[in-house]
């Protein structure tokens, strides 16, 4: 049995010490080479788009974030998703005349977010164009980090859900735990994620590689599929891990609600068919199936000294090698709950491969297609 565990924890470590440590290192060093670079964003020339459909009870974050950050971009963009809330009278109040901001609404016959953004692109003569989440906040400083950074064709930034109740942290390292492997990804070789709640790109670079056709049936995910169409192109993609560049967003406020979150996020990342995504994702099956079955064996053995010895080991491992990102990230409570996501994972893994085929999730109470 020991030496099944030493062959497993000497892997383990090996490629995730590889992805999270090497590969962080890695970007913080790109990011590093970056900053001496000529700034290349003008506030002027940045607008945001924001769609929103019934956010009524959500939009108030962000509005005090933009209420008050210490500068503002050409225009905030609002896009009305056939909203049937008070959403907009919502926004009219809490903004004043001095915050540069419009409101426009989808045709009768258009909806969702995709089409909402597009929407937006057209209304936004700008070089850049920043999208984000309607429930989101962000820091006063924000846009003067945001003037700091390189040119480029699109930029991936970090979104960051915020537990307010104990068991919510398990949520958001659910979340830390990917962006962590997707920054060390981006460092060994380029990002296989991205978050629409916060994206950046050039308004001409998108109107140029967007292939909107090829996921039109996908209501959500445009965050991704962009991701997908920029480096298919070949377009110059920075991934950035500045915490003032950070949204920030609350967990799920319900097991269903996260249930259907992770649902839409797999099919969409299903649908996107990136060979690197899917071979790190079989490789974590493989790494937690090793883990797995060491408990198992260690336990109707009834060996439990090594059965404990094989859950701490693991437990040091993540954290001693996840701790540099959920550091960067601020998120020092949510890493001390990495064991015991670690412990429900397997679990929590099993659940979500018996509902891909059975359960369809929903989002904004629109259905979602099933691309797994």
């Amino acid at each position: 049995m020991l030496n099944w565990i030493l062959i497993y924890f000497v892997v383990y470590a090996g490629l995730l010490g590889t992805i999270t440590l090497v590969g962080y290192f890695l970007q913080r060093q790109k990011e590093s080479k970056r900053i001496c670079e000529e700034a290349g964003i003008d506030l002027s020339e940045l607008v945001v788009i924001i769609p929103f459909r019934n956010e009524e009870k959500r939009l108030y974050v962000l509005l005090e974030s933009i209420s008050n950050s210490v500068l503002h971009p050409k225009r905030y963009v609002f896009v009305d998703d056939h909203s049937t809330d008070n959403s907009c009278s919502f926004i009219k109040e809490r903004l004043n005349d001095s915050i540069p901001y419009q409101i426009i609404s989808l045709e009768e016959g258009v909806e969702g977010k995709k089409l909402a953004i597009r929407k937006g692109i057209e209304f936004s003569e700008s070089e850049y164009v920043l999208g984000w989440d309607a429930d989101c906040s962000f820091s006063r400083d924000y846009f003067t980090q945001l003037k700091s950074l390189p040119a480029a064709d699109l930029y991936v930034m970090p979104a960051v859900m915020l537990a307010e109740r104990e068991f919510e942290h398990l949520y958001e390292v659910d979340l830390l735990l990917v962006n962590a492997a997707n920054c060390g990804v981006a460092g060994l070789l380029r990002p296989i994620m991205a978050s629409g709640a916060n994206m950046l790109y050039k308004r001409s670079a998108f109107k140029q590689y967007d292939q909107y056709s090829t996921h039109a049936h996908m209501p959500s995910g445009d965050d991704i599929y962009l991701l997908r169409d920029f480096r298919r192109a070949k377009a110059k993609v920075h991934l950035v891990t500045d915490r003032t560049l950070a949204v920030f967003t609350e967990t799920p406020q319900s097991f269903s609600e996260f249930i259907h979150q992770r649902l839409r996020w797999i099919a969409k990342t299903g649908d996107v068919k990136d060979h690197l995504s899917t071979s790190l994702a079989m490789l974590q099956g493989l790494l937690t199936i090793g883990f797995v079955i060491l408990m198992i064996l260690t336990i109707f053995q009834q060996e439990w000294k090594w059965a404990s010895v094989v859950f701490i080991v693991k437990s040091v491992i993540d954290l001693l090698f996840f701790l540099p990102f959920f550091n960067r990230m601020g998120r020092m409570r949510s890493w001390l709950y990495i064991p015991i996501y670690e412990l429900l994972f397997p679990f929590y893994t099993l659940m979500i491969v018996m509902m891909m085929y059975t359960f369809k999730p929903t989002w904004k109470g629109r259905k979602l297609e099933r691309n797994f």
